[in-house]
C-alpha cells in the first residue's frame, strides 16, 4: 500500500507552527514532503498545501492524521494505492485545487505513454513531484500533480492517464 496525504492550511500564519510541530514529531513516517502557497510580487497567500509521502507503517500514519485534524484550521485528503481499483472520489463542487496522484509501472512503453499525456497536458499542471516507489514487489514511480486551468481539460487528463494499462490514478479535491 501506498500513501499520500494532501494538507490544506487554511492560515498559514496562524497554524503553520502547530502543523510542522505535528509533522516534527511524525517524521518517521513521512518519506516525501512537499509544501507551497501562491507567491506573487502583489500577494502571499495565507492558505497553503503540504503532500506528504508515508511510509507503509499504518499505525502510525493514522496516528499523524489524527494528530493534524486536532488542528482547527486544517483540511485533510488522502490518496491510497492498492493492488486494487480506486474508489470513485467525491468531488466537491466548490473545490479549487486538484491534486493528482499517479503509479505507473516502470516499463518503456508505460513510462512513454504517460510522458507524452503529461507534456500534451503541461499546461495544466503547476507543481509535478516524483518519487520512485516499491508497489508490490515492482519498481515503479509515483507522480504528484498539482492541476491549474481549465477544468475540461484537467478532466480530459485523469480521464487519458485512467486509460492506460499500469497506470493508477488517485484524486484529492480541497
Amino acid at each position: 500500500m501506498i500513501k499520500v496525504l494532501g494538507i490544506k492550511i487554511i492560515d498559514r500564519i496562524k497554524e503553520a507552527g502547530l502543523t510542522q510541530g505535528i509533522l516534527s514529531r511524525h517524521a518517521g513516517v513521512i518519506t516525501t514532503r512537499l509544501g507551497f502557497h501562491e507567491v506573487t510580487d502583489n500577494v502571499c497567500s495565507r492558505e497553503a498545501i503540504i503532500i506528504l509521502h508515508l511510509s507503509s507503517d499504518p499505525a502510525h500514519s493514522k496516528k499523524l492524521i489524527s494528530d493534524l485534524g486536532e488542528i482547527g484550521g486544517v483540511e485533510i485528503r488522502e490518496m491510497v494505492f492498492t493492488g486494487g481499483k480506486a474508489k470513485t472520489e467525491k468531488e466537491s463542487a466548490a473545490g479549487e485545487m486538484e491534486i493528482l496522484g499517479i503509479l505507473v509501472d516502470q516499463k518503456p512503453e508505460v513510462i512513454k505513454s504517460v510522458q507524452k499525456l503529461l507534456t500534451i497536458y503541461g499546461c495544466y499542471i503547476r507543481t509535478r513531484m516524483g518519487v520512485n516507489e516499491m508497489f508490490f514487489g515492482e519498481s515503479a514511480g509515483l507522480i504528484i500533480l498539482e492541476l491549474t486551468g481549465d477544468k475540461k481539460q484537467r478532466e480530459h487528463l485523469e480521464r487519458d492517464l485512467r486509460a492506460l494499462k499500469q497506470v493508477h490514478v488517485r484524486k484529492m479535491v480541497f
